[in-house]
Parts: C-alpha cells; sequence; structure tokens
C-alpha cells in the first residue's frame, strides 16, 4: 500500500481511496491483511488511476 501511496503521491489511505474510487475501509482491511482477496475491479481502478501497466505493482503472487 505504502507504494501505491507514493505513486499517487498522497500520505495516506484516505486520500489514496479518493483518488481512485475505492472504499476507505476496503483499502485500509487490505492493508492491514484483514483481507486476503481483491477484486479485479479495483485493480482496474487503481491501475487506470495510477498509469500502472503491470498488475504487480498492485498485487503480489503467492507461490
Amino acid at each position: 500500500m505504502e507504494h501505491l501511496k507514493q505513486k499517487a503521491n498522497v500520505s495516506s489511505i484516505s486520500e489514496l481511496a479518493e483518488i481512485v474510487d475505492i472504499r476507505r475501509a476496503t483499502l485500509s482491511e487490505l492493508a492491514n491483511g484483514k483481507r486476503q482477496r481483491i477484486q479485479f475491479d479495483h485493480i482496474e481502478k487503481i491501475a487506470d488511476k495510477l498509469n500502472i501497466e503491470d498488475i504487480r505493482e498492485i498485487i503480489d503472487f503467492d507461490d
């Protein structure tokens, strides 16, 4: 989540949520490990709003 905040040039999850149009609670749960899965439309929103082409910048794939 820190990488995404840096990319968006913001310091809080609330600011990031506003930019990517995803609920702050959802991003907070992802950041705190309370939510293990991310919806594909959330990945699309983040990638679109932050001009990310490689989704590995957003999520990690487990081996």
